[in-house]
């Protein structure tokens, strides 16, 4: 070093020090907390592919005497299914609904989907949408979505036929 420099041998040796030490460290990944977050973060991912695959299985209707006919693809601000509910009764007590998609098309055609005041006696008739998909509630309620969307998309699930 030269003079003008006070303690530059202190300090190019300091310097040298501490390059060494930062070439001979080992990378994050090689060190026990880098394991531990790349494991960790390994079994996030494994969980919540699960998890996924978990909440959004295809499910048989369960409850089939009540059907959801979604007035629109997408759900109401607190999360409650847009639409109406449809069932049917008898004088021996409810009938089962063997195919909602043609109770829906039903409840389109007569204008329940359509109207603004539930109070009308007579509403004017609907035009009902050419394609519905068929969507499962937790409660294994079925809910039929005008359109051709993804259960997933609306919190339900796919249909499953068994």
């Amino acid at each position: 070093m030269n003079e003008r420099m006070p303690h530059g041998t202190a300090i190019e040796d300091a310097l040298v020090a501490r390059m060494h030490a930062d070439l001979t460290r080992l990378p994050w990944y090689k060190r026990w907390y880098g394991r531990v977050g790349i494991v960790g973060a390994g079994a996030l991912v494994v969980a919540g592919g699960v998890a996924a695959t978990t909440l959004l299985t295809a499910e048989p209707v369960t409850d089939s005497f009540t059907v959801h006919c979604l007035s629109e693809a997408s759900l109401n601000p607190d999360g409650s299914l847009p639409g109406t509910t449809v069932g049917l009764a008898s004088p021996d007590g409810v009938l089962p609904i063997d195919d909602a998609i043609d109770m829906c098309t039903l409840a389109w055609e007569s204008g329940a989907m359509d109207r603004t005041d539930p109070l009308d006696p007579s509403p004017a008739p609907g035009v009902a949408p050419d394609d519905f998909t068929l969507c499962i509630t937790d409660l294994g309620e079925a809910a039929v979505v005008p359109g051709e969307v993804a259960c997933s998309s609306l919190r339900l699930h796919p249909f499953s036929s068994e």
